[in-house]
C-alpha cells in the first residue's frame, strides 16, 4: 500500500493534469481548474478515511467540528460567554474525537470505502453540495464531482499498483482489495451504501449538459 506522502503526490500530479486538460479543452476557466485540481487531490486522499492512523480522517472530523461548532454559535450567540464557552467546546471535542472514534470502531480498512461504490458517493456529496450550497450550474457541479472520483480513483489504483512486488515477482495478499466496485466481504454495507448512493443520485441535477461536454470532449481530442 502506498504511503500518504506517495498518495497525496500522485493525485496533486493527476489534478493537475485534469485541470490543465480541462482548461485545455475549454470546459474549465481558470477558477474552476484550480478547484478541480484541489479536488482531484482531495479525492485521492478520501480512500483512507478508514484507516485508524490516517491523517485524512483526523483533519476530516476537525474540520467538521469546526462546521459543527459554526452553525451552533449562531444559535448561541445571545447566551452569556461562559455557556456559550462550554456548548461550543463540547460539540467540538464531540464531533472532532467523539464521532471519529465511533467511525473508526464500525469500519474498517480496505472495505467499503477502498471501492468505486464509495467514490461514487463523495462524488456526488461534492455535486449536490456545489448545486445546492454553492449554487453552481449543473455543469460545474458535475465537473467537480468527477474531479473528486478521478482522484478517488487514482488512489485505488495506486493501491492496487503497490500490491505488486515487482523485486521479488510476487503478488502481495493486499492485492484485489483496493480498487473494487463494493465490498464483497460486507455485503449488507454494501447494498446500505448502494441505497445512498442511489437516494443521492435522485437528488442531483440533471447530468445532461455534463454528458453531452464530454462526448464533445472525445470528439476533439479523437480529431
Amino acid at each position: 500500500m502506498a504511503n500518504f506522502n506517495t498518495h497525496l503526490s500522485v493525485a496533486a500530479l493527476g489534478g493537475g493534469l485534469v485541470a490543465l486538460s480541462g482548461h485545455a479543452l475549454g470546459v474549465m476557466d481558470l477558477d474552476a481548474a484550480f478547484t478541480a485540481w484541489l479536488l482531484t487531490t482531495l479525492g485521492g486522499l478520501l480512500p483512507d478515511i478508514d484507516s485508524k492512523s490516517s491523517k485524512v480522517v483526523t483533519w476530516l472530523f476537525t474540520a467538521l467540528a469546526l462546521i459543527t461548532v459554526l452553525l451552533l454559535f449562531e444559535a448561541v450567540r445571545t447566551w452569556p460567554l461562559w455557556q456559550q464557552a462550554m456548548i461550543l467546546s463540547a460539540a467540538f471535542v464531540s464531533v472532532a474525537y467523539g464521532a471519529k472514534q465511533v467511525f473508526s470502531r464500525f469500519t474498517a480498512h480496505r472495505g467499503i470505502f477502498h471501492s468505486l461504490l464509495a467514490g461514487a458517493l463523495f462524488a456526488l456529496l461534492q455535486v449536490l453540495g456545489a448545486y445546492y450550497i454553492l449554487a453552481l450550474e449543473a455543469v460545474a457541479a458535475w465537473w467537480q464531482g468527477a474531479a473528486v472520483f478521478i482522484g478517488f480513483t487514482i488512489h485505488l489504483l495506486l493501491d492496487e499498483i503497490y500490491s505488486v512486488d515487482l523485486t521479488n515477482i510476487r503478488i502481495k495478499r493486499s492485492f484485489g482489495t483496493a480498487l473494487k466496485l463494493w465490498d464483497y466481504r460486507r455485503p449488507l454495507n454494501s447494498i446500505f451504501l448502494l441505497l445512498i448512493v442511489a437516494a443521492l443520485a435522485w437528488h442531483a441535477p440533471s447530468p445532461q449538459g455534463f454528458w453531452g461536454q464530454l462526448q464533445s470532449v472525445w470528439q476533439l481530442v479523437q480529431s
